[in-house]
């Protein structure tokens, strides 16, 4: 605990990460509150994943773009606009009275103006800590608080729709992206940051062939996590789905306030994609038992947040301070891809195959993701190489 202490002690750590957790935590709260609502409005669940599907997408689209406007034109003003923009979809959703078609086409047109607090925030980050053992640090301390956002955010939804309605979870998010995203974007640490300008074409940054594999790996990894959401509600109902989801997340955390300050070797990543693949392959002993499904995702989970904190700490470490926004931009649009399309697949093999399937379909996506990361261990930089990195550990 010595180790994230420091971190924190170090001027404008603390204000960032929380400011940004802030700005991003509308999104742990949109998509259960995109299908309740939207089912609630319209009497169906097709209106509703559509809705999903198109913020899912068109966020894949404008990851990237943005990440690259972020780089040529300053965080706070992308952040700025961005955050004042995409909440008019939250208002048009909750209080015009569209039609399904004009609620998918709100969504798609919200996502193309999700922030990008990720790829700002993770070009920041090298900025405010100066040594390599800091960084992996504070990259594992950002994973951990993702994880919280996907904990708290379905958690407060229902609440407040139980309590309330469901338009008012709309104005809350409406609110805290606003208020998160601007306190971002205004912060003097973000806004000072030494983020030079790039000045190569848009997707030059594809040409990196470490880059492309992490955009896999991402792509794989995260379609993995729908996958086993649709089949936890399969195998053991929406009542206690809840209850299993959450020991992901919270084995998640553990395992990044555990691990997330050691060194790495160029294998790293291997490894923890391998204790995910170990507890998603246990589920198959009683995966109708949500006792037992909680123990292998609790499992799987220490993995995760280690594994995203690897893939930012190799990207801080291999790319260029100027590329890094863009880059950030294609992971995220890996990542959005993988849960659409991960989610879209599990779906079909549970009603026409089995609620095991889907488990399965998640293994092989993780299993995928892990021999990626092995066969790419050759161009994958290790950490904490010289003595004196060490001792700053």
């Amino acid at each position: 605990m010595r180790t994230y202490a420091e971190l924190f002690k170090t001027p404008g750590v603390a204000v960032v990460l929380f400011a940004q957790l802030l700005a991003r935590f509308p999104f742990g709260m949109q998509t259960i509150t995109f299908a309740i609502h939207l089912e609630h409005v319209f009497g169906n669940y097709t209106v509703a994943g559509l809705a999903i599907a198109g913020a899912t997408v068109s966020a894949s689209v404008s990851a990237p773009i943005l990440g690259r406007l972020v780089a040529l034109y300053g965080i706070k003003r992308v952040v700025v606009i961005c955050s004042l923009v995409a909440p008019i979809g939250f208002l048009v959703i909750g209080f015009a009275p569209i039609t399904e078609a004009g609620a998918v086409i709100t969504s798609l047109c919200l996502g193309l103006f999700v922030p990008p607090i990720q790829p700002a925030t993770r070009a920041v980050y090298p900025t405010l800590v100066k040594t390599e053992a800091s960084r992996n640090t504070l990259f594992s301390v950002d994973a951990m608080l993702q994880e919280v956002i996907w904990i708290v955010g379905p958690v407060l939804t229902t609440v407040l729709i139980a309590t309330t309605n469901t338009v008012v979870p709309l104005v809350v998010m409406v609110f805290v992206q606003i208020i998160g995203g601007i306190w971002f974007a205004l912060l003097p640490m973000v806004q000072g940051a030494p983020i030079p300008r790039s000045k190569k074409k848009m997707g030059s940054v594809l040409r990196s062939k470490l880059v492309r594999v992490m955009i896999v790996v991402n792509l794989l990894f995260v379609g993995s996590f729908s996958a086993l959401e649709i089949g936890a509600v399969a195998a053991v109902g929406k009542a206690e789905a809840g209850f299993v989801l959450a020991m992901l997340s919270i084995g998640s955390v553990i395992g990044a306030l555990a691990f997330g300050h050691r060194a790495r070797s160029p294998y790293a990543l291997t490894k923890q994609l391998a204790v995910v693949l170990v507890g998603d392959l246990l589920i198959f002993f009683n995966a109708k038992d949500p006792l037992w499904l909680g123990i292998c995702l609790f499992i799987s989970g220490i993995g995760v947040a280690l594994a995203f904190a690897t893939i930012s700490a190799i990207i801080a470490k291999s790319i260029p301070l100027d590329d890094t926004p863009e880059v950030y931009g294609w992971i995220g649009s890996g990542q959005n891809i993988g849960y659409g399309v991960g989610a879209a697949i599990a779906g079909v093999l549970v009603d026409h195959v089995s609620g095991a399937a889907s488990f399965a379909f998640a293994s092989g996506l993780d299993a995928v993701a892990m021999l990626v990361a092995l066969a790419a261990v050759a161009i994958t930089p290790s950490f904490l190489h010289s003595k004196s990195e060490k001792k700053a550990a």
